[in-house]
């Protein structure tokens, strides 16, 4: 087990394996080399983020968060898109500093709120984002345009 401080800083191209597994975790199976080609086309200059927490060398956690500018009214939406601490180190408070820290970049970049999106299995994922002042705001419809690339 993996002691220390929890930290939580900008992921780089280096943490593709970590997060690989992280996603594995979730259920979406991705190579290093997937998840290093998707960081580095995340466009940081538009708003898109990677962060990842942990507790010294170890990666334990990810969030990405991607700004939305609104055209029916000023200002941006910071959406999480993804999000997940590793099953060994599940209440540890890892998932609190990360949910903090989209939060913080959110608020610095002038996002009038923070939105995630999570499966409606995910039902210990919803109970967490709530003890974190999220709530229930409205429905989220989907279509798939590519069944190609489904993967659940």
């Amino acid at each position: 087990m993996t002691t220390g401080p929890i930290e939580v800083r900008v992921a780089t191209l280096d943490d593709a394996a970590a997060i690989a597994e992280l996603l594995r975790q979730l259920g979406y199976p991705n190579t290093p080399d997937e998840v290093r080609g998707r960081l580095d086309a995340m466009d940081t200059d538009a708003g898109d983020r990677a962060f990842v927490a942990g507790a010294g060398e170890a990666v334990l956690g990810f969030a990405a968060v991607h700004l939305m500018p609104m055209i029916h009214h000023d200002g941006c939406v910071a959406r999480i898109t993804a999000f997940v601490v590793a099953e060994s180190a599940r209440g540890r408070g890892i998932g609190t500093a990360l949910f903090a820290a989209c939060e913080a970049y959110g608020a610095a970049r002038a996002a009038e709120r923070l939105e995630v999106t999570s499966g409606d299995q995910r039902t210990g994922a919803h109970a967490f984002y709530i003890r974190r002042g999220c709530a229930r705001e409205g429905q989220r419809l989907t279509k798939r345009l590519d069944d190609r690339r489904r993967r659940l």
